[in-house]
């Protein structure tokens, strides 16, 4: 066996794993930030909800 060709490239390794470190991060960042913005969102909606509740009928 050639020991050009089964050499392993450390460098393009580390290179690899970073930047699917990074994906990882990006992904459950973006995930995280999903779930607090979606619950800002039900809780919002459910205020105006409860506010609509309080008006009189009719009332806009």
């Amino acid at each position: 066996m050639d020991t050009a060709t089964a050499a392993i490239d450390w460098g393009a390794v580390a290179l690899g794993i970073c930047v699917a470190a990074g994906l990882l991060w990006g992904l459950l960042f973006f995930l995280r930030q999903n779930r607090q913005d979606l619950a800002s969102l039900e809780q919002t909606l459910r205020d105006d909800r409860d506010e609509s509740d309080d008006r009189p009928p009719g009332a806009t």
